[in-house]
């Protein structure tokens, strides 16, 4: 229930123009699915609090190693890494509205809101693709586990 509500939510914000909510939910999915990825092939432990588990980052680190080869999905030839760059345009968008280097300028607001808007539209359908990714890999993990079970 509570994923539809965030598809629900990003779909409002990005219609109102509120980028930066899109992306704070987009990347909230990606980090879930992977975690509950990670966790189901025992690359990452649970651990006692849901706040503990490693950040975005180091969640893609993980991801990249527990499957190396690139994965095709949603248009993207190698998902981990457009995640991974998504991940950049993310930190751009999020933070970049009132960075700059010390008496510089920010960036034009247009010019930022353009570079959010962007950030939002990708992470819809990167947040998209690796939920789908988990989502086959859980269950032809499964589906693995309960053969071998079977020919024990």
């Amino acid at each position: 229930m509570s994923y539809r509500e965030a598809w629900t939510q990003i779909k409002l914000a990005r219609q109102e123009g509120f980028f930066f909510e899109a992306i704070t939910l987009q990347e909230s999915i990606i980090t879930d699915r992977l975690i509950n990825y990670l966790v189901f092939v025992g690359e990452i432990k649970q651990p006692t609090e849901v706040y503990k588990y490693p950040n975005f980052y180091e969640l893609l680190k993980l991801w990249k190693k527990s499957h190396p080869m690139p994965i095709a999905a949603m248009g993207r030839s190698n998902l981990q890494e457009a995640v991974d760059e998504w991940r950049i345009l993310r930190n751009k968008a999020i933070h970049g509205m009132v960075k700059s280097h010390p008496g510089s300028p920010t960036e034009a607001v247009d010019d930022f809101l353009a570079v959010a808007e962007s950030a939002a539209s990708e992470g819809e359908i990167l947040a998209r693709a690796v939920s789908e990714w988990c989502r086959k890999m859980k269950r032809h993990l499964e589906s693995d586990r309960s053969s071998l079970s079977l020919d024990c």
